[in-house]
């Protein structure tokens, strides 16, 4: 009777185990992340990782993140979201024109003061319910949770000592994204189309003579050591990247778990870029002091040369998407109309 007795408290102890351990494994979700950068890389350091350790903190660990960096699992990162190998990838518009063409206003040479302020321009049309994001994001089962548009890019050479704009003639210059490579040739530049990691052979190699580029990212690549002179005024474009979930991982979130990844955007969203904006003035004086970069910044009697060339840039890219079929001069509008984002 005592052995029976046993017996069956086991089984019941056992029983309780199995109902218990599903629903603790239930409630805890792992999100696949994935994106281009290196652990080290700025992008993370500053953005991903701090982001992802908020959601884990204020869900009680209920959120976790597997972190795939490098494009480890492919560098298709809206079809890794789509097909359910990835949850949450980075996109970058300029590195995906076919699937994010839109995305590329952030690319042309429209004037702004500070990388917050782009950033939030952006975010505006981006954001859920936003015109980019109906146009762009929705259809593909895309969410946007936060954006970031890097500091405006500036010409860098490596040789030749930039002046006025016709010293940029004739010069081979990384571009980054379709409107970029525009820009540059609207300044009578030859654009050239790589990824940010071949850059720097290319420059030691003289196959290009320089870069349009922002300050902070010239240190995680070793271009720091390597631009010698730089022009500085004109907005020249940037780039933006998009940390953003797949729609149906995001729909199976607990409510608590969503509001806990809206409160980490909403901290790290203007976090992310006063760090840019203040990276970007260390790096140009280290750049000075430790490497001899000589900066020179457009006289306001030129200018005038540069916005007149710069123009028609915009104005075409507006036309180009409409004839596609997309809303390029609505975009465009609505970018220009959106309020800067609000940084203490």
């Amino acid at each position: 009777m005592l052995d029976l007795a046993r017996k069956a408290a086991l089984a019941a102890a056992i029983l309780a185990s199995g109902a218990v351990q599903p629903a603790l494994a239930q409630d805890q979700v792992t999100l696949k992340f994935t994106h281009m950068f290196p652990p080290t890389h700025f992008g993370w350091k500053e953005g991903g990782q701090p982001f992802t350790e908020m959601i884990t903190e204020a869900t009680g660990g209920e959120v976790q993140f597997q972190n795939f960096p490098a494009g480890q699992l492919g560098k298709d990162y809206i079809g890794l979201l789509g097909s359910g190998l990835a949850d949450m990838a980075v996109l970058v518009g300029s590195y995906m024109p076919d699937k994010l063409p839109l995305t590329s206003v952030s690319e042309l040479p429209v004037k702004y003061g500070s990388a917050c302020e782009a950033t939030g321009k952006l975010w505006a049309i981006a954001q859920p319910g936003g015109p980019l994001y109906e146009a762009e994001y929705k259809p593909q089962g895309l969410r946007p949770l936060f954006v970031a548009v890097l500091p405006t890019y500036k010409a860098m050479t490596t040789s030749r000592e930039l002046r006025t704009l016709d010293d940029l003639k004739g010069l081979k210059l990384r571009a980054s994204g379709a409107a970029m490579e525009q820009t540059a040739r609207a300044l009578g530049a030859v654009p050239v189309q790589i990824q940010a990691p071949e850059v720097n052979d290319s420059l030691r190699r003289g196959t290009m003579d320089g870069a349009f580029w922002p300050y902070h990212s010239a240190p995680p690549y070793e271009l720091d050591t390597l631009f010698k002179y730089g022009l500085e005024g004109p907005s020249l474009g940037s780039t933006s990247v998009i940390f953003a979930i797949s729609e149906k991982k995001w729909e199976g979130l607990s409510d608590k778990a969503k509001a806990a990844f809206e409160e980490a955007a909403a901290q790290m969203q203007p976090r992310f870029c006063k760090w840019l904006d203040q990276d970007e003035a260390r790096v140009r004086q280290e750049m000075i002091d430790q490497h001899g970069y000589v900066p020179v910044t457009v006289s306001a009697e030129e200018e005038p040369r540069w916005q007149e060339k710069l123009a028609p840039v915009i104005d075409a890219w507006a036309q180009r998407m409409d004839g596609q079929g997309l809303s390029g001069t609505a975009i465009l509008q609505a970018f220009h109309d959106a309020q800067p984002l609000g940084v203490d």
